[in-house]
């Protein structure tokens, strides 16, 4: 019973849940491999920045209430 859900969880999430992610999957999908590649990457990227981004931010709240509390 569980593979079946498991197996469901895939292949709905390999589907765009909406017309604008539709539309995106289809221009890449119009791209040649390497113009796909180079938008992996770039969207690769950005994830890692949105990261770390994040990690800043924690570690100015430390930062922050180390130096109110000191």
């Amino acid at each position: 019973m569980l593979r079946g859900q498991s197996a469901q969880a895939t292949a709905a999430s390999s589907e765009p849940a909406n017309p604008r992610e539709q539309a995106i999957l289809e221009l890449y999908r119009a791209l040649d491999e390497d113009a796909q590649r180079e938008i992996q990457s770039a969207a690769e990227e950005k994830k890692r920045l949105k990261a770390l981004e994040q990690r800043l931010q924690e570690l100015e709240a430390v930062v922050a209430d180390i130096k109110r509390l000191a």
